[in-house]
């Protein structure tokens, strides 16, 4: 059986395509992956509804996936923080049943979370890594971000997007406009499930860049698994944050839709890390779409 999942997330539309075996206890292999920097959640976090442009882009991303999905025997659409502050949701739900011939679902934050700690574990899993104990899985998305033990899962709005839109308005960022995102950061993480003994495992665009941009790998691997010091992910902040956009979007492995949110990305990587108390974390690019895959097709 072959499956599909296109996620409509804050900053991205993405599709997975991944053939599950029944003959393996339901294993998932991954056969093909895509993404469009769409912009979903343009101007949410002050207008409270889907910007008419953002929009268009992400409808045009869904019916390019959809007909890329055609063959899959089984096609999920899902929806995330943007979707789920929405007020005019339910109109763009509708619109794309209209395109796919599929319901869209919006996950609640908790099940984000939930989706993207299974994701790491199948990846983690996949690259023969052993990990001491359950890991604590970190979701860096445009809108918020997702954090899950084995035992709690929570959904924090910060993210990428809502950072960048909310406190950078200089090019490139100023001291102190990243300072602001830095609070901003810890003001919401008191009431996160952090544990400093769980091996912290961020997943997500902003934490997969930056491994790609700090290992200088490729995408010919199923998945890739990487480790990341805190001060190396420091100096890449630092970096990319003294550069104007235009340079920034030269950047080896930066792609141009990810250029302007990745410095605020990048403190919410480095406030999680900090608060955990780690020299260096891991990174997987198993996330919230193979894990909902393996949720609701794999064993």
């Amino acid at each position: 059986m072959r499956a599909a999942i296109i996620s409509a997330g804050t900053n991205s539309c993405r599709l997975l395509i991944a053939r599950v075996d029944d003959t393996r206890q339901r294993s998932l292999t991954l056969e093909h992956h895509d993404i469009r920097g769409t912009r979903l959640g343009q101007g949410i976090a002050h207008t409270r509804s889907l910007d008419p442009n953002a929009i268009r882009r992400t409808l045009d991303a869904i019916a390019e996936f959809a007909r890329l999905a055609t063959r899959v025997d089984r096609l999920f659409i899902i929806g995330t923080c943007a979707l789920r502050e929405a007020a005019n949701a339910a109109e763009f739900a509708a619109r794309v049943k209209d395109i796919a011939g599929t319901d869209l679902r919006i996950l609640t934050g908790e099940e984000e979370a939930r989706a993207s700690f299974d994701g790491a574990r199948w990846a983690l899993a996949r690259g023969g890594r052993k990990l001491n104990g359950s890991p604590m899985v970190a979701d860096i998305g445009g809108g918020s971000t997702e954090i899950a033990t084995r035992e709690r899962v929570t959904s924090l709005p910060v993210g990428a997007v809502r950072l960048t839109e909310g406190f950078i308005k200089h090019d490139p960022p100023q001291a102190q406009e990243i300072g602001a995102c830095r609070t901003a950061v810890r003001v919401e993480l008191d009431r996160a499930p952090l544990s400093s003994g769980a091996a912290l495992v961020f997943v997500g665009g902003t934490a997969d860049t930056a491994a790609r941009m700090l290992h200088a790998y490729d995408s010919v691997a199923e998945t890739h698994i990487a480790d990341v010091r805190l001060d190396d992910l420091e100096d890449l902040l630092a970096l990319v944050s003294s550069l104007p956009l235009d340079q920034r979007k030269r950047l080896h492995a930066l792609p141009e839709s990810r250029a302007d949110i990745f410095p605020a990305g990048l403190v919410i990587v480095s406030e999680v890390a900090r608060r955990c108390g780690v020299a260096s974390f891991i990174v997987s690019e198993g996330d919230l779409l193979v894990g909902y895959l393996c949720e609701h097709v794999a064993g």
